[in-house]
């Protein structure tokens, strides 16, 4: 599992080919939403560039705590024992489970965000996962294709979509 801290982190795991520029997009679009200087008004994570990201690393934004901005950190699972980090909240199962919370390998449950990070060519390669626990929001989990069967992804999308329909 590999767990950023802010955005300069992310960037230089980028550059050390630890993580996809996809999910390197994906951030600097949250970012770039936060900055106090605008830079540019991109709504799609896939139409960021290089120069966005270049920019992006100057602000004083980028070396801020992940945990004041988001409201927790941001991990790129690469196990399927990572997966057993991604909690959701059931409150069933919590009170029949000694008050822990479910993870995703356990049961199909609604998040704040559970979807497939389009790609500019080709299928997705990665789902988002992200429940909000604090007013500022919470961790945000990455999980790579190779583990979505594990991750019960299809379930959790399925959950997510069905409960934001109500």
């Amino acid at each position: 599992m590999i767990k950023m801290h802010c955005f300069n982190e992310a960037y230089q795991l980028y550059q050390q080919q630890k993580m996809p520029f996809r999910i390197l997009q994906d951030q600097s679009a949250v970012m770039l939403g936060l900055c106090q200087q605008q830079h540019s008004q991109i709504s799609n994570p896939l139409e960021i560039t290089q120069a966005d990201i270049d920019w992006l690393i100057q602000q004083s934004e980028a070396i801020q705590d992940y945990i004041d901005y988001l409201g927790g950190y941001v991990y790129i699972f690469e196990t399927e024992a990572d997966l057993l980090q991604i909690h959701g909240c059931d409150f069933e199962w919590a009170e029949t489970h000694n008050g822990n919370w479910p993870n995703v390998t356990d049961i199909a449950m609604s998040w704040d965000a559970c979807n497939y990070l389009d790609e500019t060519i080709g299928e997705p390669q990665w789902v988002i996962f992200l429940l909000c626990w604090n007013n500022a929001g919470g961790p945000v989990y990455y999980v790579p294709k190779n583990l979505w069967h594990k991750a019960r992804v299809t379930e959790h999308i399925e959950a997510t979509s069905t409960n934001s329909n109500i």
